[in-house]
């Protein structure tokens, strides 16, 4: 099933034993655009958050706004605290998959099996700094929490370029619950085209630019304006994708 993020975002988690917190936001591994993590404000207490891994996930009822999770309140409350302003450290992530006994995901990426990234990162040199700049201090930034991870709240907001310029920037994203990955980057079009917002696959794109909050894509402006129309307040179904595939000349993921 596809569905916003913004949608998902104040469902509540619903536990083996009841109701538990909300959701809030999630983190994706920027080489895959996986999403590793469901962030969960348990309620308890303010400001109490704690991580959620997909296999921890039993469904996700739309009708009810509801994420059935098969874990007891206790095990999630009792779980190690994130703090929501700061990345994940692979510390707080071992923590976390030790007490619940989630298997270390990276373990794939140190047994020898090379993972090609959907969007390559765009590595910004010393000399690419602004003037003043502290390259220590930039080498640092990256280097603090999981370098895989990212907060959806933290890209929000990232201008999107096409290959001519400009299109707007990352309002939202499309999640399939089937996979627990990112389908789709939902791109506000801004004053370039007002009132609009298109869709865009991660694997469409060319490039991220951490430092400068930036997603270049493969598309030129011509392109994005004439591609079929999405409304945010409707179901992204496979006749739609279908027809978005076929647009960009991209071949379907589920094939």
């Amino acid at each position: 099933m596809l569905i916003r993020l913004n949608a998902i975002r104040g469902y509540h988690i619903h536990a083996t034993d009841g109701s538990l917190g909300k959701a809030s936001d999630i983190f994706f591994d920027d080489h895959r655009w996986t999403i590793r993590y469901l962030v969960v404000d348990t309620g308890w207490l303010f400001g109490h958050k704690v991580l959620l891994a997909p296999e921890s996930i039993d469904r996700v009822d739309t009708d009810s706004e509801e994420v059935f999770v098969k874990l007891t309140k206790q095990q999630i409350d009792e779980s190690p605290e994130i703090e929501s302003d700061l990345p994940v450290s692979r510390q707080k992530e071992i923590a976390t998959r030790d007490w619940y006994g989630w298997p270390y995901y990276w373990d794939t990426y140190t047994a020898g099996v090379t993972v090609a990234p959907l969007v390559p990162p765009v590595h910004r040199h010393e000399a690419d700094l602004p003037p003043g700049a502290d390259a220590d201090a930039a080498r640092a930034a990256e280097q603090h929490g999981s370098p895989d991870l990212r907060s959806a709240r933290e890209v929000e907001g990232y201008h999107i370029h096409a290959t001519d310029d400009q299109i707007g920037q990352v309002d939202d994203f499309i999640i399939d619950t089937g996979d627990w990955s990112i389908r789709y980057i939902v791109v506000d079009t801004g004053t370039w085209l007002p009132g609009r917002r298109v869709l865009i696959a991660p694997r469409w794109a060319e490039g991220i630019n951490w430092h400068d909050r930036e997603v270049w894509v493969k598309l030129d402006r011509e392109a994005v304006k004439n591609s079929p129309p999405y409304e945010p307040e409707s179901w992204v179904d496979r006749d739609y994708e279908a027809r978005l595939h076929e647009y960009y000349k991209y071949p379907p993921y589920w094939l």
